[in-house]
């Protein structure tokens, strides 16, 4: 949660909040909790915004993962 209060500050202050489309980020569990927040704060104001459909997984962190998994 203190992960989206200052996302969205910075998106507020750049007048940034009705123009988020998505947003690329590992698959860190408190990568979640932002979106879920994100999406909450949007929702208050109206803004069209889904976390499901908005979150964009990082390739190269994917890839790594995959990877990983196929050495152990």
């Amino acid at each position: 949660k203190n992960m989206a209060e200052t996302v969205w500050a910075t998106l507020t202050r750049y007048g940034l909040t009705h123009r988020v489309m998505a947003f690329m980020m590992d698959n860190a569990t408190n990568n979640d909790t932002l979106i879920e927040a994100i999406e909450e704060k949007c929702a208050e104001r109206n803004i069209d915004f889904s976390g499901e459909r908005s979150r964009l997984r990082c390739m190269p962190h994917t890839v790594h993962l995959a990877v990983m998994e196929v050495c152990d």
